[in-house]
């Protein structure tokens, strides 16, 4: 299978042939299976779903709505529509690292979300 220029560096495969983020893997150990191996559905959502899988994703931060797409070169925080970006990533990892919310970086906030869901 070929890996899309958003997906290089970020996706691996078990030793079942199962894709996982190679930066932040699940560790079911820890954490079980309900939410993929990760500790909560956010992190689930946000990566392993949106960077690995390349699902658009919908949640809430203090009230506001925001939204971030994965397209096959790149990756970026849209409008509801998906169709106007304002601000891209090379990878879904980059996104979840660097995009500012408010002046907090995803990643600080990411258990503080609300209404997490593949849009």
């Amino acid at each position: 299978m070929e890996l899309s220029k958003s997906e290089i560096g970020v996706v691996g495969w078990d030793l079942f042939g199962y894709p996982y983020n190679l930066k932040y893997p699940p560790d079911k150990k820890k954490y079980g299976s309900e939410n993929e191996g990760y500790p909560s559905w956010n992190a689930e959502a946000f990566f392993y779903e949106f960077a690995v899988q390349g699902y658009e994703l919908a949640f809430r931060y203090n009230g506001k709505w925001y939204y971030v797409q994965a397209y096959a070169d790149y990756v970026a925080s849209t409008d509801s529509t998906f169709h106007t970006e304002f601000a891209t990533f090379p990878t879904g990892n980059d996104l979840i690292e660097n995009m500012d919310i408010e002046g907090h970086k995803l990643i600080d906030i990411l258990e503080d979300l609300e209404d997490v869901h593949l849009a």
